[in-house]
């Protein structure tokens, strides 16, 4: 090899940098034309960011509120684009150019007879996924939209309406994750005169009262304070979020109405009930509100048990009685001075065990979600109509979830989340409407199911569903068969890869007459990206 001179080199390093650049530069251009690199449209809570009360004036009218609903795009010509395709143009669904669409129309019959928990049969095909219309989105070009046929489903009866003022709900968090978090609070406050009590760590830097109203717009009963003081008061102490957490104990018990609060609720700024009528009936109406109660839930994880110890887990929802709050309230700098584990809900459980004789009640519904990755299984799986759910947009991102349960507290109460396994795909060889298979599972508010009897086959036939154990939950989180979930989800199956199942998510929800769901496949998640794969869209529009 040649010598090469250090002078030489000294020279030429300025010349090489900058041809670095130049191609550096050329290489993110194409990138960038390619659309590589490009976040795409994609669904989101937290619309309410920075536009305050103004937003929801114009939410006024004829259409209902729902939470979180994002804009469309620029309207076409007149006449351009059928109200029912219009709907689908908004970008944030983030659907390609060209979508293939379907639609049925659902008809509840309601009744209180009806077992959600048992699984529904039905031999007929819920759509015909054969005879999908495609659709060009970008011109909205006329094209002749499938029939909106009527299925009759059997379903639960609404929630009756009412009311919850002895229900006060306390969170610690910081002023932007509340912020963030106002439609997903409204799906489960709003109208329902619960009270919302949250301390603001970061309250110095903002002003509370715009963040309170936005909620009070959204018919939410809430109250946003600075953080308290420990007592006596420590110079140049602020408390941490964890200490905040079960100082929420003293706060609630100074705020709550004698004789009209009954339960207190310390909940996380990402703890999600679908509806406060289960919370009542399933739990809070078993026990007497004027003795002393702390209730709650262990982790799904039994790691997270062996790590924390026998507590209410706080993600879950920990619900005290009035009279056992009175009872830790003048120990509760002693608490956190002594606590070994120094989380909100760990200083409440030795807090319990070290001041009272109360000891915890455990209950069902109440789900901590200590669980990562994709989570569908748990949604899949024909559990009881979950009480609470957490980490749901943190630890696993199902960000559709307010959206799903609107199905729950608009046509038929308990029925989010209900199964009904139907017949195979009308059009399909082997799949006349009426033959009897059983290869498509409709989860109400959450997902559509294609299962196939073959690896990699994508074609409906006999037994898509038949070997497929249905009592046990599909194991699709991370660790799910480390024997860590075999005591709170168990018996598990094996997860189905994309060449066995093919799903539809729920991705969005619009309610004005009627109810409609949006299903989406993603060209993204096929068994095998074809050239000239779209988006395919199933609508259920529901009669409310």
């Amino acid at each position: 090899m040649p010598f090469v001179s250090q002078r030489t080199l000294r020279n030429c390093l300025p010349l090489l940098v900058f041809l670095s650049l130049c191609l550096l530069l050329a290489a993110t251009t194409r990138s960038l034309r390619n659309g590589a690199g490009l976040p795409k449209p994609s669904f989101r809570l937290g619309s309410h960011q920075k536009d305050g009360p103004a937003r929801h004036a114009q939410q006024q009218g004829k259409q209902k509120t729902i939470p979180g609903q994002p804009s469309r795009l620029e309207d076409l010509k007149p006449g351009q684009c059928t109200p029912e395709m219009d709907f689908l143009r908004r970008e944030q669904l983030g659907l390609t150019e060209t979508i293939r669409y379907t639609r049925r129309c659902i008809r509840p019959i309601r009744s209180d007879k009806v077992d959600r928990n048992v699984l529904t049969n039905i031999s007929s095909p819920l759509v015909d996924i054969a005879k999908m219309a495609t659709i060009n989105l970008t011109s909205c070009a006329r094209t002749e939209i499938p029939p909106c046929k009527v299925l009759e489903l059997h379903a639960p009866n609404r929630y009756p309406e009412r009311t919850y003022p002895h229900l006060l709900f306390g969170i610690a968090s910081s002023y932007a994750r509340m912020e963030s978090s106002i439609d997903a609070f409204a799906t489960w406050l709003s109208g329902t005169g619960a009270q919302l009590y949250v301390i603001i760590q970061d309250a110095d830097k903002h002003f509370l009262a715009d963040l309170e109203q936005l909620y009070r717009d959204s018919g939410i009963e809430a109250t946003f304070v600075p953080p308290p003081s420990l007592n006596p008061p420590k110079e140049a102490e602020n408390p941490t979020i964890e200490h905040l957490h079960f100082l929420l104990v003293r706060s609630l018990l100074a705020f709550s109405t004698p004789g009209v609060t009954s339960w207190i609720g310390i909940i996380d700024d990402d703890t999600f009930l679908p509806h406060l009528y289960p919370l009542q009936t399933r739990i809070l109406s078993q026990f007497n509100p004027q003795k002393a109660h702390w209730i709650g839930a262990l982790s799904d994880d039994f790691n997270a048990i062996s790590l924390w110890g026998f507590m209410a887990f706080g993600g879950a929802g920990v619900f005290l009685s009035i009279p056992l709050a009175r009872e830790i309230e003048p120990h509760i700098e002693t608490c956190i001075k002594r606590a070994r584990i120094q989380s909100g809900d760990g200083i409440l459980k030795e807090c319990v065990y070290a001041y009272t004789r109360t000891k915890l009640s455990i209950v069902g519904g109440l789900y901590q979600h200590d669980i990562r990755g994709d989570v569908s299984g748990f949604y899949e799986g024909g559990l009881e109509t979950p009480v609470s759910l957490h980490h749901w947009r943190s630890w696993y991102r199902e960000e559709g979830l307010p959206r799903g349960v609107l199905v729950g507290r608009e046509v038929c109460g308990g029925c989010w989340l209900q199964r009904f396994k139907f017949g195979g795909v009308a059009g399909d060889k082997q799949g006349q409407e009426g033959e009897g298979i059983n290869d498509v599972l409709f989860v109400n508010g959450y997902s559509i199911s294609e299962y196939f009897p073959a690896e990699g086959t994508w074609k409906a036939g006999p037994g898509g569903l038949d070997n497929i154990d249905l009592g046990r939950i599909e194991g699709t989180w991370g660790h799910a068969f480390n024997g860590e979930y075999d005591f709170s989800y168990g018996p598990l199956r094996r997860r189905l890869g994309a060449a066995r199942k093919k799903s539809y998510k729920l991705v969005d929800v619009n309610l004005i007459k009627e109810l409609r769901q949006i299903y989406v496949h993603r060209k993204s998640d096929a068994w095998q990206v074809e050239e000239g794969a779209m988006d395919e869209v199933i609508e259920l529009i529901w009669e409310v």
